[in-house]
């Protein structure tokens, strides 16, 4: 009689507590079972070229002999619209945007994604540009981004690096073909420079 009292005080008390607000849980219990893995990862911060930051630093070998710093800003003072591209080492490229892709995205340069073109991050994205003019200085002794050859197209990444820098990536293109497409754009050069 005795165990039996003691089971029935039990049950009292575990349905006391099952009591009251069910939406109350501790922080750490899930509400249902995980069954699949987490595959998401922190998001990499980007910007659009040319509306947060204007100045950059050369920042790879490329950059610093061909191009030097870089300032870039809005044609027309408004986005979507072109933008002006000025290298410190005499050329300056004015580019209307076409397209965002991924970065993981096929390039067609030789199956190779943007991300690996730009030397950049694939889990940003990527900005196409049509070169409207690219207008070479006799100071600019390398040339333009694609040496004695016209730039005809490029692509733009602007995020944070691992280091935590914010970092510009631009791969110039030569061809015909605009990327990306299954004719080959013809690549040239990528460069890459840090915020200043």
């Amino acid at each position: 009689m005795r165990r039996l009292a003691i089971a029935v005080a039990a049950l009292g008390l575990l349905a006391a507590c099952g009591q009251g607000d069910g939406s109350k849980q501790a922080p750490n219990v899930r509400a249902s079972t995980v069954v699949e893995p987490e595959t998401r990862v922190d998001a990499v911060p980007q910007e659009e070229p040319a509306v947060a930051r204007s100045q950059w630093r050369a920042a790879n070998e490329h950059a610093r002999t061909v191009t030097g710093n870089l300032r870039v800003s809005l044609a027309r003072g408004v986005r979507g619209g072109p933008l002006v591209f000025a290298f410190a080492n005499g050329v300056t490229i004015e580019a209307q945007p076409y397209a965002v892709v991924p970065a993981d995205s096929r390039s067609g340069v030789g199956g190779q994604s943007f991300a690996a073109v730009l030397g950049g991050d694939p889990r940003v994205d990527a900005h196409l540009y049509r070169v409207i003019v690219e207008n070479v200085t006799l100071s600019a002794g390398e040339g333009g981004l694609c040496g004695a050859a016209v730039t005809r197209n490029m692509a733009v990444s602007e995020f944070v690096d691992g280091s935590g820098r914010w970092v510009f990536k631009v791969a110039a293109f030569r061809g015909e073909a605009t990327p990306p497409t299954n004719a080959d754009p013809e690549f040239c050069n990528a460069y890459a420079f840090t915020a200043e």
